[in-house]
């Protein structure tokens, strides 16, 4: 698929964060449908999709961390 060969290609900084805003869109887009309609399914593909943004960004808020700042080399 196209989608997972721009993924691959694309580096980890700019890769995270559009998965990031992915997976919030999604699910905005799912808890909107389960207010608007109401069945619980909806309710759980927002949650699912909100999950899995903050694993992303647990991990890149970790890689981001764990790299070498310019300031305190010594």
């Amino acid at each position: 698929m196209l989608i997972n060969v721009v993924l691959r290609v694309l580096p980890f900084w700019i890769r995270e964060p559009l998965l990031i805003a992915v997976s919030l869109f999604f699910a905005g887009l799912g808890l909107y449908w389960f207010v608007m309609v109401g069945e619980w399914q909806r309710a759980a593909i927002g949650i699912v999709f909100l999950g899995i943004a903050i694993l992303r960004s647990f991990m890149l808020r970790r890689e981001w961390r764990s790299r070498p700042r310019p300031d305190r080399t010594g």
